[in-house]
């Protein structure tokens, strides 16, 4: 018997809806994508139309919270979607834009304290 989750079911940590425009960069390009949804193990956008670039490689992020507060990190293109978004995973992420995740999440989620039940499974 085969039993159907849901994806959100399947999923270990709360992705939030966000709307912001993050920076991404792999190699010499550098290209704007719309922030759609964001948790502790990685993001979900939508990059430009018409983009050639190889997946495999990791990326450079920036997503610009306010003048002085970003998060900057390095990750990976785990899938691309039938609708051409892409799921992202954090492949390194510095302590202070960890703080600053923690933060906006924190700040967004429904229940806080299922967040650190997440940060206790990642550790």
């Amino acid at each position: 018997m085969q039993i159907d989750m849901s994806t959100q079911e399947r999923r270990s940590h709360q992705r939030i809806p966000f709307q912001a425009e993050i920076i991404m960069q792999s190699g010499n390009e550098e290209w704007s994508c719309n922030l759609l949804d964001i948790s502790l193990k990685g993001m979900l956008v939508e990059p430009p139309e018409y983009l050639d670039i190889d997946t495999g490689n990791p990326c450079a992020l920036a997503l610009f919270l306010g003048e002085e507060t970003a998060i900057h990190a390095r990750v990976k293109i785990t899938h691309v979607m039938n609708n051409g978004n892409w799921g992202l995973q954090w492949q390194h992420i510095d302590v202070d834009s960890l703080t600053h995740l923690r933060r906006l999440l924190e700040l967004n989620l429904n229940e806080p304290s299922l967040l650190d039940r997440e940060l206790a499974d990642l550790g």
